[in-house]
Parts: C-alpha cells; sequence; structure tokens
C-alpha cells in the first residue's frame, strides 16, 4: 500500500480520532498524539464531534476540526487523506477496508467486551494494528474473542509538558482553607450510548451525593464537560473544564480525587499516587470497573457501589446496558437510604484514603506512539524502495 505524499516539510500526517463517550478515551488519544508529534516528529490533528470534540477543544497549542461526515461507503475525508489514523475506541469510523489497513485501533476498555461485540465481520480484524491496554487481563480476553496479534500496552495516561512550569492552584480553585481536606471531583465527559438524557440523570444523583458528603472540612472543586451547554452541575461549588495539563496541576493540588469510576481516572491517580474515592457508575464499564475493584480494593465503597447493577444482564447489548444503568441511577437518586449509606461510607473514606491500584508501569502513550512511528517509517522505506526499482 503506498502512502500519501508527505507533509511540504517531509512529514508523515497522523490524524487522532476517539470515540465521544465521555472524555476518558479522548484523553488517551489526546496522549498519544502529543507523544507522536513531540518525541516522533509527525504532523498530528485531532479530529472528534461531542465530548471527543470538546476535550480537544480545551488543549492548547493542538490542530482540532470536527469530523466531517463520511461519504457513503468511504469514511470520513479528513482520515482518507491521513497517512495513519490512531482511533481509540472508534470502530464505527473504519468504514473500508482501505482504511482499516492504517487504522491504529487503541483499546482501553478490553475488559469490557463480548463476542457480539467483535464478530467475524467486524473491522476490528482488519485494522493495522490493534492495541490494548492490558488492565484486569484485556489482552487475553480479547484473545478469547478471537482478536489476533493484539499488542498489549501499559496504562495510557498524558506526557509530562514539553516545558516544565512551577506548580500553581488551578484558576478559581480560590485560597486554601487551613484543616480541611481539597477534595477534586471528577466527572469527566458525562456521554455514553444512552445519550444525555444519562448524563443529566447521573449528574441529578450526583448532586445529592456531594451535598450529602460535603461539611465544614471538606473544600470541593468540579471538573466536568458541558457538552455545550448540556450538563449543568447545580452543586453551589466551583464547576469547570479543564484541560489535561489543568487536570495534572489540580491532580497535584488535592488531597483526594472523588471521581466516577472511569478507567482514564483511575490509571491516572494510580500514577500520581493520589488518594481516590469512587463516586457511583455512569455507565456499563464503570460498573465492570467497579466489580473489579471490590475484588482487590480495601475499600469498602467498591462492594457498596456494585451492589445495585449486579443484576443487569451481561450479554444485553451496550446500549440496553447503558439504559439500564441509567435506570438505577435515576432511582439511587431518590433513594434516602443509598444517600446517606454513600454518604456514610465516602466520609470515611475522604478520612482514611487509598490509592487506587489499576497496575503498573503507565508508559502507553509511549508505547502505542513507538508502533505508530516505527510502522509508518518502515512503510514510507518501502514505498521509496519500489519507486527506486520502478524508475530504474
Amino acid at each position: 500500500m503506498t502512502l500519501p505524499a508527505p507533509t511540504a516539510d517531509g512529514r508523515s500526517r497522523v490524524a487522532v480520532v476517539a470515540t465521544p463517550f465521555g472524555f476518558g478515551p479522548a484523553s488517551k488519544a489526546y496522549s498519544i498524539g502529543q507523544v507522536l508529534a513531540r518525541h516522533h516528529g509527525l504532523d498530528v490533528a485531532y479530529y472528534g464531534t461531542d465530548s471527543a470534540l470538546d476535550f480537544f477543544t480545551a488543549q492548547p497549542g493542538i490542530h482540532v476540526r470536527p469530523l466531517d461526515d463520511p461519504y457513503p461507503g468511504q469514511g470520513p475525508p479528513a482520515l482518507r487523506s491521513a497517512d495513519a489514523v490512531v482511533n481509540v475506541l472508534a470502530p464505527e469510523l473504519i468504514g473500508t477496508g482501505e482504511l482499516a489497513a492504517r487504522t491504529y485501533y487503541v483499546d482501553s476498555l478490553g475488559f469490557m467486551w463480548g463476542a457480539a461485540d467483535v464478530p467475524p465481520d467486524s473491522p476490528l480484524h482488519q485494522v493495522r494494528a490493534y492495541l490494548a491496554q492490558d488492565l484486569f487481563g484485556s489482552a487475553a480476553h480479547l484473545a478469547r474473542l478471537g482478536l489476533r496479534g493484539v499488542i498489549p500496552v501499559s496504562g495510557i495516561v498524558a506526557p509530562p509538558p514539553a516545558i516544565p512550569t512551577p506548580a500553581a492552584p488551578t484558576e478559581g480553585a480560590g485560597v486554601r482553607v487551613p484543616d480541611r481536606t481539597r477534595v477534586l471531583v471528577q466527572l469527566g465527559g458525562l456521554g455514553n450510548p444512552a445519550g444525555h438524557t444519562s448524563g443529566r440523570v447521573y449528574l441529578a444523583l450526583v448532586e445529592r451525593l456531594l451535598a450529602a458528603v460535603r461539611n465544614d472540612s471538606v473544600e470541593m472543586n468540579v471538573a466536568m464537560n458541558h457538552a455545550n451547554g448540556a450538563f449543568t452541575l447545580h452543586a453551589g461549588m466551583p464547576v469547570r473544564q479543564l484541560s489535561a495539563a489543568d487536570f495534572r496541576t489540580a491532580l497535584g493540588h488535592c488531597d483526594v480525587v472523588l471521581s466516577s469510576p472511569g478507567m482514564t481516572t483511575l490509571v491516572e491517580a494510580s500514577q500520581a499516587g493520589r488518594p481516590y474515592v469512587p463516586l457511583p457508575p455512569q455507565n456499563w464499564s464503570q460498573v465492570l470497573i467497579c466489580r473489579h475493584l471490590a475484588g482487590r480494593s480495601e475499600q469498602s465503597l467498591w462492594p457498596f457501589l456494585r451492589g445495585p447493577y449486579d443484576h443487569i444482564a451481561e450479554a444485553a447489548p451496550e446500549a440496553e446496558k447503558a439504559v439500564a444503568v441509567q435506570e438505577i441511577n435515576r432511582r439511587l437518586g431518590r433513594d434516602d437510604g443509598y444517600l446517606t449509606r454513600y454518604a456514610q461510607l465516602a466520609r470515611h473514606a475522604v478520612g482514611n484514603p487509598r490509592t487506587p491500584d489499576v497496575g503498573a508501569p503507565f508508559g502507553g502513550a509511549h508505547e502505542v506512539a513507538a508502533v505508530v512511528a516505527a510502522d509508518l517509517a518502515g512503510r514510507r522505506s518501502a514505498d521509496e524502495l519500489t519507486t527506486e526499482a520502478t524508475a530504474s
């Protein structure tokens, strides 16, 4: 396969995309793209819709564009013109075999899929490389599902800034009050296959939980995606959308992270050694994460959180499971007994915090980027040799 013509300065073009459900995949895509640009000198551009576009747009100094609708049977034009596509959890964007042959697919949730998610005709069987963040046995699980040649990588987190800067309190965080526990509430992207309704239901639950946990000894600041006005948290505390760099700064200045149990935040908190207290799950992947952490964490909150969702049928389509989680969260938001018990457990966890154990090291962004860059270099050299042989 011949690569498209390089940019004017000879660099290969890489398009980076992510599923629009939540910030985790977009955060990982951004991290990989930054390594490709900074360490491998590739021309990287980010494309997305909904929360993925929202996240990319919040990052300074990068090339971001909305993802155009694909031509029938061809895939989005921006992806068709790239030398390579780094795709995080968006198989629907792999519209043709030709595009699959240039796609490096990154799966950060490989432990959650069933056979129905990767049927024999899935484009995931045709991608150039399939790279799995190997947490909770993901790589072995994907192999059992029939995916061949899966490349395991470690936890994918944002690389440090190109130029180190002195740490400073996050804008809007205010002056720290002595003898108060500073809690960073991370709610992420709030998107999932159930749509914006699910995010609004979740926020209604979270509003009541935060009010129950908060007291004079706790100082809270919230990080979340507003999705162009689709989501609002009425909690009487600072609420901001943070860039990746801003989140790292906020992470360094908090005492405890209180978060929906998304994989990315867990990995970031684990890497930074920050204490972590979970909120209830907002989607199916977070239900499974609760199940895994309930068996490997000393925090009593994890088994408490997983309980209400245990009856959801794992074999159901993901969209149905997302709706089931939504309806459970709607019910929990009206359950005063649940709110009271969560507040008791969460306050105890804030006072006796634990760093989440999700495995180490955390070099996945560099590992994925190294695979992409080396393969691109090899393909470019092969194309040049072929061109020279044809000319002679």
